[in-house]
Protein backbone atom coordinates (compact mmCIF):
# COMPACT_ATOMS: atom_id res chain seq x y z
CA UNK A 1 0.00 0.00 0.00
CA UNK A 2 1.56 3.25 -0.57
CA UNK A 3 3.07 5.35 1.92
CA UNK A 4 0.92 8.37 3.24
CA UNK A 5 1.78 12.02 1.37
CA UNK A 6 2.16 13.34 4.29
CA UNK A 7 5.59 15.56 4.61
CA UNK A 8 6.58 19.01 4.24
CA UNK A 9 10.02 20.78 3.77
CA UNK A 10 10.63 24.07 5.42
CA UNK A 11 13.67 26.05 6.05
CA UNK A 12 14.57 27.98 9.68
CA UNK A 13 12.15 31.17 9.01
CA UNK A 14 9.19 28.71 8.50
CA UNK A 15 9.07 29.23 4.73
CA UNK A 16 7.39 25.94 2.80
CA UNK A 17 9.58 24.47 -0.29
CA UNK A 18 7.50 21.13 -0.64
CA UNK A 19 4.24 19.88 0.83
CA UNK A 20 2.36 16.89 0.38
CA UNK A 21 5.60 14.40 0.45
CA UNK A 22 6.05 10.50 0.96
CA UNK A 23 8.89 10.22 3.69
CA UNK A 24 11.09 8.55 0.57
CA UNK A 25 10.24 12.06 -1.38
CA UNK A 26 11.09 13.84 1.27
CA UNK A 27 14.80 12.00 1.85
CA UNK A 28 15.47 12.50 -1.78
CA UNK A 29 14.65 16.18 -1.92
CA UNK A 30 16.28 16.98 1.41
CA UNK A 31 19.60 15.29 -0.20
CA UNK A 32 19.35 17.52 -3.24
CA UNK A 33 18.42 20.83 -1.00
CA UNK A 34 21.15 20.40 1.49
CA UNK A 35 24.10 19.67 -0.66
CA UNK A 36 23.65 22.66 -2.41
CA UNK A 37 24.72 24.08 0.87
CA UNK A 38 22.21 27.30 0.05
CA UNK A 39 19.46 26.71 2.72
CA UNK A 40 20.33 26.64 6.25
CA UNK A 41 18.19 25.33 8.78
CA UNK A 42 16.18 23.16 6.23
CA UNK A 43 14.70 20.20 8.06
CA UNK A 44 11.36 17.80 7.28
CA UNK A 45 8.34 17.56 9.41
CA UNK A 46 5.36 15.96 9.57
CA UNK A 47 2.03 17.61 8.11
CA UNK A 48 -0.36 17.67 10.85
CA UNK A 49 -3.70 16.96 8.11
CA UNK A 50 -3.26 16.05 4.77
CA UNK A 51 -3.82 18.51 2.30
CA UNK A 52 -6.86 19.20 0.50
CA UNK A 53 -6.51 18.48 -3.25
CA UNK A 54 -5.62 21.77 -5.26
CA UNK A 55 -8.00 23.07 -7.26
CA UNK A 56 -6.17 23.67 -10.69
CA UNK A 57 -5.62 27.25 -11.37
CA UNK A 58 -7.05 28.37 -15.17
CA UNK A 59 -4.19 29.13 -17.61
CA UNK A 60 -5.48 31.66 -19.69
CA UNK A 61 -6.68 29.82 -22.84
CA UNK A 62 -8.54 31.35 -25.91
CA UNK A 63 -12.27 31.09 -25.75
CA UNK A 64 -14.20 29.79 -28.10
CA UNK A 65 -16.86 31.90 -29.65
CA UNK A 66 -20.38 30.70 -30.41
CA UNK A 67 -20.71 33.05 -33.63
CA UNK A 68 -20.13 31.03 -36.78
CA UNK A 69 -17.41 32.75 -39.18
CA UNK A 70 -17.63 32.26 -42.66
CA UNK A 71 -16.55 29.63 -45.19
CA UNK A 72 -12.80 30.79 -45.37
CA UNK A 73 -10.00 28.38 -46.38
CA UNK A 74 -7.51 28.33 -44.16
CA UNK A 75 -4.74 31.34 -44.54
CA UNK A 76 -6.85 32.76 -46.92
CA UNK A 77 -8.75 35.09 -44.07
CA UNK A 78 -7.01 38.16 -45.59
CA UNK A 79 -7.89 37.71 -49.12
CA UNK A 80 -11.72 37.36 -47.57
CA UNK A 81 -11.44 40.28 -45.76
CA UNK A 82 -10.36 41.88 -48.35
CA UNK A 83 -13.15 40.81 -50.55
CA UNK A 84 -15.92 42.02 -47.93
CA UNK A 85 -14.05 45.66 -46.78
CA UNK A 86 -14.63 46.19 -50.45
CA UNK A 87 -18.03 44.84 -50.93
CA UNK A 88 -18.85 46.58 -47.56
CA UNK A 89 -17.33 50.37 -49.56
CA UNK A 90 -19.47 49.82 -51.83
CA UNK A 91 -22.56 48.84 -50.14
CA UNK A 92 -22.21 51.68 -47.82
CA UNK A 93 -21.49 54.26 -50.89
CA UNK A 94 -24.79 53.08 -53.03
CA UNK A 95 -26.50 53.51 -49.73
CA UNK A 96 -25.55 57.38 -49.31
CA UNK A 97 -26.53 57.73 -52.85
CA UNK A 98 -29.99 56.64 -52.44
CA UNK A 99 -30.40 58.03 -48.95
CA UNK A 100 -29.17 61.68 -50.98
CA UNK A 101 -31.61 60.44 -54.13
CA UNK A 102 -34.71 60.11 -51.75
CA UNK A 103 -33.95 63.39 -49.73
CA UNK A 104 -34.45 64.94 -53.16
CA UNK A 105 -37.17 62.92 -54.34
CA UNK A 106 -38.87 64.23 -50.65
CA UNK A 107 -38.30 67.78 -51.30
CA UNK A 108 -39.78 67.11 -54.80
CA UNK A 109 -42.54 65.78 -53.65
CA UNK A 110 -43.19 68.15 -50.72
CA UNK A 111 -43.35 71.28 -53.60
CA UNK A 112 -45.71 69.02 -55.78
CA UNK A 113 -48.22 68.36 -53.07
CA UNK A 114 -47.70 72.31 -51.86
CA UNK A 115 -48.43 72.78 -55.40
CA UNK A 116 -51.72 70.85 -55.65
CA UNK A 117 -52.78 71.95 -52.65
CA UNK A 118 -52.50 75.67 -53.85
CA UNK A 119 -54.75 74.68 -56.92
CA UNK A 120 -57.05 72.64 -55.38
CA UNK A 121 -57.81 75.75 -53.11
CA UNK A 122 -57.97 77.97 -56.15
CA UNK A 123 -60.09 75.72 -58.36
CA UNK A 124 -62.60 75.57 -55.80
CA UNK A 125 -62.45 79.20 -55.13
CA UNK A 126 -63.45 79.51 -58.82
CA UNK A 127 -66.32 76.46 -58.38
CA UNK A 128 -67.54 78.66 -55.36
CA UNK A 129 -67.81 81.91 -57.63
CA UNK A 130 -69.06 80.53 -60.29
CA UNK A 131 -71.84 78.92 -58.39
CA UNK A 132 -72.65 82.05 -57.33
CA UNK A 133 -72.90 83.93 -60.50
CA UNK A 134 -74.91 80.83 -61.76
CA UNK A 135 -77.35 81.72 -58.73
CA UNK A 136 -77.33 84.90 -59.69
CA UNK A 137 -78.41 84.21 -63.19
CA UNK A 138 -81.06 82.26 -62.02
CA UNK A 139 -82.52 84.73 -60.23
CA UNK A 140 -82.27 87.41 -62.82
CA UNK A 141 -84.56 85.08 -65.40
CA UNK A 142 -81.51 83.34 -66.74
CA UNK A 143 -81.06 79.72 -68.05
CA UNK A 144 -78.18 77.12 -67.59
CA UNK A 145 -76.50 78.14 -70.68
CA UNK A 146 -75.29 81.34 -68.96
CA UNK A 147 -72.93 78.76 -66.68
CA UNK A 148 -69.25 79.27 -67.77
CA UNK A 149 -66.93 76.68 -68.26
CA UNK A 150 -64.10 76.21 -65.69
CA UNK A 151 -60.77 74.93 -66.64
CA UNK A 152 -59.19 72.28 -64.26
CA UNK A 153 -56.03 71.36 -66.71
CA UNK A 154 -53.75 73.07 -64.46
CA UNK A 155 -54.87 70.82 -61.46
CA UNK A 156 -55.44 68.05 -63.37
CA UNK A 157 -51.58 68.61 -64.38
CA UNK A 158 -50.60 69.45 -60.97
CA UNK A 159 -52.43 65.72 -59.59
CA UNK A 160 -50.26 64.02 -62.57
CA UNK A 161 -47.17 65.55 -61.29
CA UNK A 162 -48.12 64.61 -57.61
CA UNK A 163 -48.84 61.00 -58.35
CA UNK A 164 -45.25 60.92 -60.60
CA UNK A 165 -43.67 62.16 -57.43
CA UNK A 166 -45.29 60.33 -54.75
CA UNK A 167 -44.45 56.82 -57.23
CA UNK A 168 -40.67 58.03 -57.05
CA UNK A 169 -40.90 58.89 -53.37
CA UNK A 170 -42.17 54.91 -53.25
CA UNK A 171 -39.63 53.31 -55.41
CA UNK A 172 -36.58 55.43 -53.89
CA UNK A 173 -38.38 54.56 -50.29
CA UNK A 174 -37.87 50.75 -51.03
CA UNK A 175 -34.54 50.82 -53.63
CA UNK A 176 -33.11 52.56 -49.66
CA UNK A 177 -34.68 49.83 -47.78
CA UNK A 178 -32.69 47.28 -49.62
CA UNK A 179 -30.04 49.15 -49.87
CA UNK A 180 -29.88 49.17 -45.84
CA UNK A 181 -30.41 45.68 -46.08
CA UNK A 182 -27.32 45.00 -48.19
CA UNK A 183 -25.34 47.38 -46.25
CA UNK A 184 -26.15 45.59 -42.82
CA UNK A 185 -25.20 42.40 -44.29
CA UNK A 186 -21.90 43.56 -46.13
CA UNK A 187 -21.06 44.98 -42.15
CA UNK A 188 -21.68 41.37 -41.05
CA UNK A 189 -19.59 39.92 -43.30
CA UNK A 190 -17.07 42.66 -42.83
CA UNK A 191 -16.92 41.81 -39.22
CA UNK A 192 -17.06 38.02 -39.31
CA UNK A 193 -14.17 38.04 -42.22
CA UNK A 194 -12.77 40.36 -39.25
CA UNK A 195 -12.94 38.33 -36.59
CA UNK A 196 -11.49 35.54 -38.64
CA UNK A 197 -8.52 37.66 -39.35
CA UNK A 198 -8.29 37.75 -35.63
CA UNK A 199 -8.91 33.87 -34.68
CA UNK A 200 -5.62 33.55 -37.54
CA UNK A 201 -3.87 35.34 -35.41
CA UNK A 202 -4.77 33.82 -32.05
CA UNK A 203 -4.02 30.63 -33.95
CA UNK A 204 -0.32 31.89 -34.70
CA UNK A 205 0.17 32.75 -30.58
CA UNK A 206 -0.91 29.39 -29.95
CA UNK A 207 1.79 27.73 -32.11
CA UNK A 208 4.57 29.69 -30.29
CA UNK A 209 2.93 29.35 -26.80
CA UNK A 210 3.11 25.50 -27.78
CA UNK A 211 6.75 25.47 -29.15
CA UNK A 212 7.44 27.94 -25.87
CA UNK A 213 6.14 25.58 -24.02
CA UNK A 214 7.35 22.23 -25.32
CA UNK A 215 10.82 24.26 -24.59
CA UNK A 216 10.03 24.89 -21.26
CA UNK A 217 9.04 21.14 -20.72
CA UNK A 218 12.81 20.01 -22.01
CA UNK A 219 14.59 22.11 -20.38
CA UNK A 220 12.80 21.52 -16.67
CA UNK A 221 13.70 18.00 -17.89
CA UNK A 222 17.08 18.42 -18.20
CA UNK A 223 17.41 20.41 -14.79
CA UNK A 224 15.50 17.48 -13.14
CA UNK A 225 17.00 14.90 -14.59
CA UNK A 226 21.08 16.30 -13.47
CA UNK A 227 20.06 15.48 -9.86
CA UNK A 228 20.58 11.63 -10.85
CA UNK A 229 24.01 12.56 -11.93
CA UNK A 230 25.08 14.96 -9.17
CA UNK A 231 23.94 18.07 -10.46
CA UNK A 232 21.10 18.78 -7.45
CA UNK A 233 18.72 21.23 -8.93
CA UNK A 234 19.19 24.79 -6.60
CA UNK A 235 17.35 27.12 -5.46
CA UNK A 236 17.28 29.42 -8.50
CA UNK A 237 16.78 25.90 -10.93
CA UNK A 238 13.02 25.18 -8.67
CA UNK A 239 11.88 28.22 -9.11
CA UNK A 240 13.01 28.61 -12.66
CA UNK A 241 11.05 25.31 -12.78
CA UNK A 242 7.73 26.58 -11.89
CA UNK A 243 5.45 28.59 -13.13
CA UNK A 244 2.66 31.36 -11.25
CA UNK A 245 -0.12 31.89 -13.79
CA UNK A 246 -2.70 33.20 -10.77
CA UNK A 247 -0.87 36.56 -11.77
CA UNK A 248 -1.84 35.93 -15.92
CA UNK A 249 -3.95 38.74 -16.34
CA UNK A 250 -4.83 40.37 -19.37
CA UNK A 251 -4.12 44.06 -18.66
CA UNK A 252 -6.22 47.39 -20.44
CA UNK A 253 -3.52 47.59 -23.00
CA UNK A 254 -3.88 44.27 -23.75
CA UNK A 255 -7.67 44.61 -24.39
CA UNK A 256 -7.16 47.76 -25.97
CA UNK A 257 -4.46 46.22 -28.43
CA UNK A 258 -6.96 43.33 -29.43
CA UNK A 259 -9.81 46.22 -30.15
CA UNK A 260 -7.75 48.56 -32.47
CA UNK A 261 -6.11 45.38 -34.44
CA UNK A 262 -10.45 44.82 -35.67
CA UNK A 263 -10.73 48.50 -36.37
CA UNK A 264 -7.55 48.47 -38.56
CA UNK A 265 -8.61 45.19 -40.11
CA UNK A 266 -11.80 47.15 -41.16
CA UNK A 267 -9.80 49.25 -42.86
CA UNK A 268 -7.00 47.81 -44.17
CA UNK A 269 -7.21 44.00 -44.33
CA UNK A 270 -3.26 44.02 -44.29
CA UNK A 271 -3.27 45.35 -40.56
CA UNK A 272 -0.83 43.92 -37.98
CA UNK A 273 -1.66 43.20 -35.10
CA UNK A 274 -0.24 46.02 -32.75
CA UNK A 275 0.22 48.28 -35.49
CA UNK A 276 -2.61 51.08 -34.22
Amino acid sequence: MQEPTTFQIVDGTGKVYHTGLTSAACDAFMSIMLADGKLPGLRSERMDTVLPVAVPVAVPHIVAISTPLPDIEPGKERDALRDANEARQDATKRLANVRYAVERAKAFHGARKAEHAALTVAHEAEIRESGANLAEAFKAGGTVAANRLIDRAALTDSETRLATAEAALAQLDAEQEAAEAADKAAETQQRLSVMAVKRAHAETLVERLEATKAEFMSLSAQLDAGRFSDVPATLRAEQAMQIEFSGMVPTDADIKRWRDFGAALAEDHEAAFGEA
